[in-house]
């Protein structure tokens, strides 16, 4: 499962949206880190609180607020990691694939945030905006934007490159998946939908394959889906 050189002979992948596809193909994938550059974890703190005062009466508060507050926290507890920034990779493709479907805008944090932010901008609110817009622009250009789910496998990840999901040594993860492996599960790419790592350095697109997804039926836990390549200008 790793070679002499310490790259990973499996392939892992990664979930998000073709919102991030330029960039990614710029920087590799983890080279540039959307939370910090566009100042994401500030506006989603100012918008939950915005939303404590202003949302409480609404559905979305009531189903989504607790996740939001953790996110805007950056908690990670026991199975839950609701941190955010840094590029989340899973042997599995079906859970790569599932965040990429249920995560409109490619990132968690970044979906939950416009969510709230549009409920926020339906009650007219003036300090949303005046105030908000001018320090947040790019964020309020991308409310009406509609990026399509992106799968993208990622091959020969150094295990230098790797933590587990928490931040924590990836030894564990690798002996998880080595044990399947040698167990000959059919279901390995089930087994393993909890069994993900945090990429600590980039990778670069010589080293990726891009997958459109395009959803048959959706449904929260397994939807249908058929993959198609894109072709990126490296392989033309």
């Amino acid at each position: 499962m790793v070679n002499k050189e310490n790259n990973l002979t499996i392939d892992l992948y990664h979930g998000t949206s073709t919102l991030f596809l330029d960039s990614i193909l710029a920087s590799g994938l983890g080279g540039i880190n959307p939370v910090n550059k566009w100042k994401l974890l500030e506006l989603s703190k100012e918008v939950y609180d915005l939303s404590v005062k202003h949302l409480k009466e609404t559905k979305l508060f009531q189903v989504s607020s607790y996740s939001f507050k953790k996110m805007t926290e950056q908690t990670s507890a026991g199975s839950f990691n609701f941190q955010h920034g840094d590029t989340y990779l899973s042997p599995s493709k079906q859970t790569a694939a599932r965040y990429a479907i249920n995560k409109r805008y490619g990132s968690e944090l970044l979906t939950y945030t416009i969510d709230f932010l549009k409920e926020l901008l339906s009650f007219d609110i003036q300090y949303v905006k005046s105030d908000l817009f001018k320090k947040y622009p790019k964020i309020f250009g991308l409310i009406e934007a509609n990026p399509s789910p992106l799968l993208i496998q990622v091959s020969n990840v150094n295990i230098s490159s790797l933590l587990s999901e928490h931040g924590d040594d990836h030894q564990s993860n690798l002996n998880e998946i080595e044990e399947l492996l040698h167990g000959s599960i059919d279901f390995f790419d089930t087994a393993l939908q909890q069994c993900n790592f945090r990429l600590v350095s980039p990778v670069t697109i010589n080293n990726l394959k891009f997958w459109l997804i395009n959803v048959q039926e959706w449904n929260h836990l397994s939807p249908k889906y058929n993959l198609y390549e894109i072709k990126t200008i490296r392989n033309i």
